[in-house]
């Protein structure tokens, strides 16, 4: 019987097929970006599988392991691995890929006048992330908006 489950699992997306989905860039783009403060993220897809989930960033902490895809611009990722070491950095530019493992606590930092605009995969069905007051600091928000 247990040999049985994971052909279920390969053949049940034959019979329940799941639908396309495509996210136009122009409903990435915020209503109103002066007003939503230095991190703007936007669902692109998500809730559509339970494995990956993809997500349009301009700055991001997460739980989940996540590639970062720089479309445009240029930053830093700053990546704290050990509490004990000083934090690294890892500077970014347009077409940079970026992998940040679970509970690596990050940051992008962008110190130009240009938008860093970044595509995030990460594993998962929904974006899962935290933005914090500062390094270690406490929680200042956690919800990813599909708006």
């Amino acid at each position: 019987m247990a040999s049985l489950i994971p052909f279920i699992s390969e053949i049940l997306p034959m019979i329940m097929p799941a639908s396309t989905h495509v996210t136009a860039a122009k409903d990435l783009q915020p209503t109103h970006p002066t007003v939503e403060g230095p991190v703007i993220r936007r669902a692109a897809v998500v809730d559509r599988c339970d494995k990956m989930c993809a997500s349009a960033n301009r700055a991001d902490l997460c739980i989940l392991d996540a590639i970062i895809y720089a479309v445009s611009g240029t930053g830093v990722l700053l990546v704290n691995e050990n509490f004990n070491e000083e934090r690294r950095q890892h500077p970014l530019t347009a077409g940079d890929f970026a992998f940040v493992p679970a509970w690596t606590e990050h940051q992008i930092q962008n110190d130009t006048d240009t938008d860093l605009v970044m595509v995030v995969i990460q594993s998962g069905p929904r974006p899962v992330g935290a933005i914090l007051t500062d390094w270690g600091g406490d929680e200042l928000a956690a919800d990813i908006s599909s708006e």
